[in-house]
């Protein structure tokens, strides 16, 4: 059963350049009890995607066209007031700063409670503290630490109450905007294999958001793979990383050293982000491209299916498949 879909989604930020374009025209869905994986370098438009499924983006920024239907309803029209009623309950997120996602003056347990009490006003407190011992035993933190405070807890400790308050209210669908970062990888390791454990034991449904494709690897079933706004190869992670397509997919690859291949691909000296104030119809990742043909700077590429689930975005010439 799809619990997400989304349709043909743009979003833009107003700045002083004029209408930035970070997220054109993406689709994509998830089903329910599945793990997606969005990767790409910085300013490709993860987070954004990651805010807008939300509700959370800033003020200078909005949906300019496309859908996103949760649960049967199209969230790009909701109000706040409707936001509210599903942020936290159905839709949660793990933000990628949890020294900054805690609020340093009141106690750990007290801000995963209120998470809790905010959609069950009418629970008791024995529920609630019943509810958080679960919770803390989940992610594997003590439950004598329930009444520390954010700075009495290490990194990976934070990070780990920022996951079980995105947790509180069991929510359908989790939202991890890059939730190991700053994080030695001993802690990494042993958070991403938690997420692994509670998404499982919970069957819920995952949005995994990291500029590390190994990362989103250890987490995905599927990916997502973004350059400059737009989504530009997607599959299973056995296809993504064992048959990669679409010249950027196989320029990020290659950026991580492998003492087991032996293919000679290439990889720019200075990768050349395209003006996404300014952009034209051509294919973005041209100017980087050494497979691009003459027409690449100013045609659209298109959508080529490579399986029934791996698909790049990309020319001919590219992938040497016709266009669907």
């Amino acid at each position: 059963m799809t619990i997400l879909s989304v349709e043909n989604l743009s979003i833009g930020y107003n700045t002083k350049k004029g209408l930035l374009t970070a997220v054109n025209n993406i689709s994509f869905s998830l089903e329910h009890g599945r793990s997606l994986g969005f990767v790409g370098e910085s300013g490709c438009g993860k987070t954004t995607i990651g805010m807008a499924l939300m509700g959370l983006l800033p003020e200078n920024a909005a949906i300019l066209s496309g859908k996103i239907h949760f649960s049967g309803e199209d969230l790009s029209r909701f109000t706040e007031k409707q936001w509210r009623n599903i942020r936290g309950k159905e839709i949660a997120m793990i933000f990628q700063a949890a020294m900054n996602a805690l609020n340093p003056v009141f106690r750990v347990g007290e801000q995963i409670a209120e998470a809790i009490t905010t959609h069950n006003p009418d629970l008791s407190t024995d529920k609630v503290n019943d509810r958080l011992k679960t919770l803390f035993n989940m992610v594997e933190i003590p439950e004598s630490r329930m009444s520390d405070f954010p700075h009495e807890y290490s990194g990976g400790m934070k990070q780990r109450a920022i996951i079980a308050m995105a947790l509180a209210c069991s929510p359908k669908l989790v939202v991890a905007d890059e939730p190991t970062t700053a994080l030695d990888v001993i802690v990494q390791d042993q958070i991403l294999k938690e997420i692994k454990k509670i998404q499982k034991a919970m069957n819920m449904s995952l949005i995994f958001i990291s500029h590390d494709i190994a990362v989103v690897a250890e987490v995905c079933e599927n990916i997502c793979v973004m350059y400059a706004g737009q989504i530009v190869e997607m599959g299973t992670k056995q296809e993504v990383f064992k048959s990669p397509k679409h010249p950027y997919t196989k320029t990020l690859l290659a950026s991580y050293l492998s003492l087991d291949s032996d293919e000679d691909i290439f990889v720019p000296d200075m990768m050349e982000t395209p003006d996404l104030t300014g952009i034209n119809t051509g294919c973005r990742f041209s100017v980087n491209c050494n497979c691009k043909s003459k027409n690449c700077s100013k045609d659209a590429p298109g959508w080529i299916d490579l399986t029934s689930t791996h698909k790049a975005f990309c020319c001919e010439q590219g992938l040497g498949r016709k266009q669907s």
